[in-house]
């Protein structure tokens, strides 16, 4: 948040969905055009959204965008969300915010965000400071991707970052020694994967503003940490950007998706499977 003159109190609003927490947490972050928090509360993927503004409008945006998703009919269950709305005395929450993210190790990667020194280990050191653009290590589709690229040889591979947001697994790659092209169709991706990659210093082959029908080469390895209904929607531009022995790995997929995901891929034969918490995460081959 940028704030010129701290007021006295500011508003906490926690955000709990009975589901499908990546719409709503692509709905907060395109509505405050500010970060948001992710924790875990009662078990269940929830928000914390903070502002000096009364945040009465955006529980109202909430409440329609719930009904909207449930007018729509694509979810087995009713979606419902709760809201708690808190004024609490203003502190130095960049500061506390900055605590509150540290490095964490994935497979073969130690990733920090810049405020923290480099660490002596022998890890491939990738430095992201959270912000708006997904990716930052701590979400458990980030991380399962991180360890399942550091067991693949990546050296001298083509490969395609699909919606690369931060562009955490763009950098992982081609650390691995992989020639990399990323996209995604958010222009604010695009540009924290450009600037990432700078701090960083790696460069991709090609990097744009789009998806992946914009392409037409054929790689050896599509990167896609996305959701299950867009990886469905993909599929065929998974399937035609592939060749024999391409590897596809899928994250982002919701442990009740996982049978309609692989519906759409039955030409390919899974390498790994790996669960972390809810969220599921597939390494495919194509045959």
């Amino acid at each position: 948040m940028r704030v010129n003159c701290l007021k006295e109190f500011y508003y906490k609003l926690l955000v709990i969905p009975s589901s499908v927490a990546e719409l709503f947490a692509d709905f907060l972050l395109e509505y405050t055009g500010e970060a948001i928090e992710e924790i875990c509360y009662e078990q269940k993927e929830a928000f914390v959204v903070y502002s000096e503004n009364n945040l009465q409008p955006l529980i109202d945006a909430l409440q329609e965008f719930v009904q909207r998703l449930n007018a729509m009919g694509c979810h087995e269950e009713e979606v419902t969300c709760r809201y708690l709305l808190s004024s609490e005395k203003q502190q130095d929450w960049i500061s506390q915010y900055q605590q509150g993210v540290s490095p964490v190790e994935c497979g073969d990667f130690y990733v920090r965000p810049s405020w923290y020194p480099p660490h002596s280990c022998s890890l491939d050191e990738i430095v992201i400071d959270p912000a708006l653009a997904f990716g930052s290590g701590h979400h458990e589709t980030t991380s399962s991707c991180l360890e399942i690229l550091s067991e693949c040889d990546l050296e001298n591979r083509t490969i395609l970052d699909v919606g690369c947001g931060s562009g955490i697994l763009s950098i992982a790659a081609m650390k691995k020694g992989a020639i990399v092209s990323a996209c995604d169709t958010d222009m604010l991706a695009y540009e924290e994967s450009q600037k990432n990659f700078q701090i960083n210093n790696v460069k991709a082959q090609e990097l744009w503003h789009g998806s992946l029908n914009d392409s037409k080469v054929i790689y050896d390895f599509i990167l896609a940490n996305l959701v299950s209904t867009v990886i469905i929607a993909l599929a065929l531009e998974f399937k035609k950007h592939t060749k024999k022995g391409s590897k596809l790995l899928l994250s982002g997929i919701l442990g009740n998706a996982r049978t309609n995901v692989l519906e759409c891929f039955r030409d390919f034969s899974i390498q790994k499977e790996l669960v972390k918490q809810e969220w599921l995460t597939l390494l495919l081959c194509k045959n």
